[in-house]
């Protein structure tokens, strides 16, 4: 295994604490965006009941007028790790040898913990941005295993695809804040009501329907807000809503797409969801002989969409 890239101008004292670039946090799971199973073994089946029909009164019973249906379906996870590790030698000869003591000693306190934060926090990441677009590339909405940036497992927006909705938008070009503003793309304004005026009647006008779209889009959509408006403010607070309908944006939603769901139609599994925001650090010198520190996770991660003709979709595909 190779270990992490270690560079330094160490010429004596460090000042902590340590300093990780920016990092995209799994706000889906933590906000609550969507329905969270936790401990699923593998597989969870997500059952749902559908008929039930009106009929003429009379002195019988009778169930001609329409059959309760009970279905599933199946949200698989995948099984997932993290296997990282630090040569100790190599931190003697940074910043971190001030608080080491030795050819034998082991990796600061301090760097350990901020090690098992950094990695819980991009796994986080990771789970966050396959959890919307694992294995979905908008640009031609393919669904092969190998297709997309985020490969991990099927996300959402795969799982919607493959079901083949009622209503699933093609988009052409990108989107963008205005229409004056671009010849070759739709403004977000036109995208938005093109969609809801599709949505599903289950959805339209419920109050628990939601508007999944990406940080990039509302802020487009703020932008084209704030351009009907006499002042900004008043497009600070509409930009939260489309026609009534709250608008959520995930930090892994790709940009160019939108749902129009209902939260309990969109489920993520795992088996331990503790396991996303914690991270074994193992110092092998007394166990192994080897001088180097592990950084360890493993899980499984999982999503599926039980019902994909009660939501409206819409990406780009060219």
């Amino acid at each position: 295994m190779a270990n992490a890239v270690i560079t330094s101008n160490y010429a004596g004292n460090a000042a902590l604490p340590y300093v990780a670039p920016a990092i995209l946090s799994g706000d889906t799971i933590a906000n609550g965006y969507v329905e969270v199973l936790e401990n699923v073994r593998y597989k969870a089946n997500l059952r749902k009941f559908d008929g039930v029909a009106l009929q003429a009164a009379g002195c019988e019973f009778s169930s001609s007028g329409g059959s309760l249906t009970l279905s599933d379906v199946v949200l698989t996870t995948t099984a997932l790790q993290v296997n990282e590790q630090v040569c100790n030698k190599d931190l003697r000869t940074a910043w971190e040898a001030n608080q080491m003591r030795g050819q034998s000693s082991n990796s600061p306190a301090d760097f350990q913990a901020f090690a098992a934060q950094y990695v819980a926090a991009k796994v986080a990441e990771g789970v966050e941005r396959n959890l919307w677009q694992g294995q979905f590339d908008f640009t031609d909405s393919a669904i092969t295993a190998s297709s997309g940036t985020y490969t991990n497992y099927p996300g959402i927006c795969n799982k919607i695809v493959a079901a083949s909705p009622t209503v699933d938008q093609a988009l052409t070009g990108a989107t963008i804040a205005t229409e004056a503003s671009s010849p070759n793309g739709k403004s977000i304004l036109e995208r938005l009501e093109a969609l809801s005026v599709a949505i599903p009647d289950v959805l339209a006008g419920d109050p628990d329907t939601k508007l999944y779209m990406s940080r990039a889009m509302k802020q487009l959509y703020f932008t084209a807000l704030a351009g009907t408006a006499e002042l900004t403010f008043h497009a600070t607070e509409a930009a939260n809503f489309y026609n009534g309908y709250e608008i959520i944006t995930p930090g892994g939603m790709p940009n160019d797409t939108f749902i129009f769901s209902k939260k309990e139609n969109l489920y993520f599994g795992t088996d331990l969801l503790t396991d996303h925001i914690e991270a074994a650090v193992l110092n092998l010198m007394g166990v192994t002989g080897d001088d180097v520190t592990r950084i360890i996770m493993k899980f499984s991660a999982g999503v599926q969409v039980v019902d994909a003709d009660s939501l409206a979709f819409a990406a780009r595909t060219s």
